[in-house]
């Protein structure tokens, strides 16, 4: 056996490099005579970059990775999070390349070549004496040995339409070292952060890590994030906390290691005029300087949106309602036809729950996919499509609010004449109603809200608040927790909708229809809280009383 310093030995000589990656590989501990996980790493990538430039902030990451098997990185813009997952990757890969697989993910494809792809590439190209493995930048991957599809980096886009094909892709892939890393988590899609978090099994090590600047706490980075004992027992000053599977790191801009140095000692990592512009320009109160400067989900009160974390969890707005008597199948269509938005029908339950209140139990929601190739033109394959789940779910015509704004009114027109001209127009353009706030506030819904969306959104808040909304998914939970409202003037007001879109990147879709599913429920006779005629019966009752010849062979 060949003696090595690090109180190692083998039967072959190992090289610098070679004994410092075996070191990592196998954790070697002082008490053993290594030097960590950590050091033996940084003596690995000094050895193969000697120059690069190490800050407290990577030590902080990459010292998180060698240490923890589930992590979450929390932290502002140019916190080089990116750069230091992407570090961490190439020495993971070639401490064992014929054992491991590594998946990088992030939302699309030019995402990829603009975020994590292009450190892999440098890091490739820069390496002392070259790094021993196969670059396919076609396939963003990085191969072992040529021609190795099983053993390599992969690159892997988890969106642009495609999200089920990336979940095959991410679920086939698998070895003894397994590492997954998730950039921009806050916006992958639920079933492709499962499907990773899913290749943990058969492996013989196995390593997560999810990064984000911070943008819900009901988003898959957010509940990655959440503190082992709540969101309460965090503050602005924790930096670190124990997560149920790991740990999550935070990277605050006030805490930049440049603004502790009192000057930009660090060109890549944010700066102190770069934090006092955002100060000035954003707002210490806005949702963009929380995110993308304290890299901090944003405390309640903060921002003033329809619907917030605390009001979600109280009301118990995404659990299971129970019914007592009978219930009606009701849905919601927010229909679109290009600019990116989603056109999306969300089914709901419509009944009395066992709080004896009327309440609506939300369903499946779906995005209604268009066929570019189809010679049939879209408004016609959304009716069709709209009509088929509707059918399958016990939704009748008259129970399905559609948003006729713009060329809304023509899909309308067309569900009217294939299917029936009952179903329900709402326009979410022009003035309120003249309805009532709810039955608690007598005012009219014009003299209190400034057009009719606010309104609309704001009767889900109501519902809300009166325990008569249950069952919402994450998306929808999202986009109401999202946009802003303004009540400093007479009339209450919603941002508008290409503002959000500005502002989160995304058309709140699935809350609108949420909203029309809830004012279908109100054109029923629903309220915000179950409503007694002066006979005793509630508007409820004489509607089942109405429609129960109709209803009852099916739902009895």
């Amino acid at each position: 056996m060949i003696k090595h310093k690090y109180g190692l030995a083998f039967d072959v000589q190992l090289n610098e490099i070679e004994l410092e990656l075996y070191a990592f590989r196998i954790k070697h501990s002082p008490e053993k005579g290594g030097l960590g996980a950590f050091k033996h790493f940084k003596n690995a990538a000094n050895l193969l970059w000697p120059k690069l430039i190490w800050n407290p902030w990577l030590d902080k990451q990459i010292e998180s990775l060698c240490d923890n098997q589930w992590i979450c990185w929390s932290g502002c813009g140019a916190s080089g999070k990116t750069y230091a997952a992407s570090l961490y990757t190439m020495i993971y890969f070639l401490a064992a390349p014929l054992q491991t697989s590594v998946i990088l993910t992030s939302t699309t494809a030019k995402m990829i070549r603009k975020r994590a792809w292009p450190v892999i590439q440098d890091l490739h190209r820069s390496c002392k004496g070259g790094f021993p493995a196969h670059m396919v930048d076609s396939k963003t991957t990085l191969q072992a040995i040529r021609g190795d599809d099983k053993h390599a980096v992969f690159a892997i886009p988890v969106l642009d339409g495609a999200t089920s094909k990336a979940v095959a892709n991410i679920q086939g892939i698998r070895s003894p070292r397994t590492m997954v890393i998730v950039d921009e988590a806050t916006d992958t899609p639920e079933a492709a952060f499962e499907a990773c978090s899913n290749l943990q099994k058969g492996t013989r090590e196995f390593k997560f890590l999810a990064i984000g600047n911070p943008h819900s706490k009901f988003d898959q980075h957010g509940r990655f994030a959440t503190p082992k004992k709540g969101w309460s027992s965090v503050s602005i000053e924790d930096e670190e906390w124990d997560t149920e599977r790991g740990i999550c790191v935070r990277f605050d801009g006030m805490k930049s290691p440049n603004m502790l140095a009192g000057k930009t000692k660090y060109d890549f990592l944010i700066n102190e005029d770069q934090v006092r512009q955002a100060q000035k320009y954003d707002g210490e109160d806005s949702p963009k300087f929380w995110k993308y400067t304290r890299g901090m989900w944003a405390p309640e009160g903060v921002c003033k949106t329809v619907l917030s974390e605390s009001l979600v969890e109280k009301y118990r707005v995404m659990l299971p309602a129970v019914f007592v008597k009978q219930s009606y199948m009701v849905a919601g269509l927010d229909p679109a036809f290009n600019g990116g938005d989603r056109c999306v029908i969300q089914l709901g339950r419509y009944g009395d729950f066992d709080n004896a209140k009327m309440g609506i139990q939300l369903g499946q929601s779906e995005i209604i996919e268009i066929d570019a190739q189809s010679s049939e033109p879209v408004h016609f394959q959304i009716a069709k499509r709209v009509r088929q789940i509707c059918e399958e779910n016990k939704v009748l015509p008259q129970h399905l609010a559609v948003d006729a704004t713009g060329e809304g009114g023509g899909l309308c027109d067309i569900l009217a004449k294939t299917w029936s001209p009952a179903i329900q127009r709402v326009e979410f353009g022009g003035r309120a109603s003249d309805r009532p706030v709810s039955p608690e506030d007598h005012r009219k819904s014009s003299d209190v809200y400034a057009n009719k969306v606010t309104e609309l959104w704001f009767s889900v808040r109501q519902w809300v608040i009166n325990e008569q909304l249950r069952g919402m998914q994450h998306d929808a939970v999202i986009e109401f927790c999202s946009r802003m409202f303004d009540d400093e003037k007479r009339m209450t007001i919603i941002e508008r909708k290409v503002e959000m879109k500005a502002r989160t990147g995304k058309s709140p879709d699935f809350a609108d229809a949420v909203t029309l599913v809830v004012e279908m429920a109100r054109r029923l006779g629903g309220y915000a809280t179950a409503q007694t005629s002066p006979s005793g019966l509630t508007s409820w009752d004489k509607m089942v009383r109405e429609y129960d010849t109709v209803y009852h062979d099916t739902f009895s």
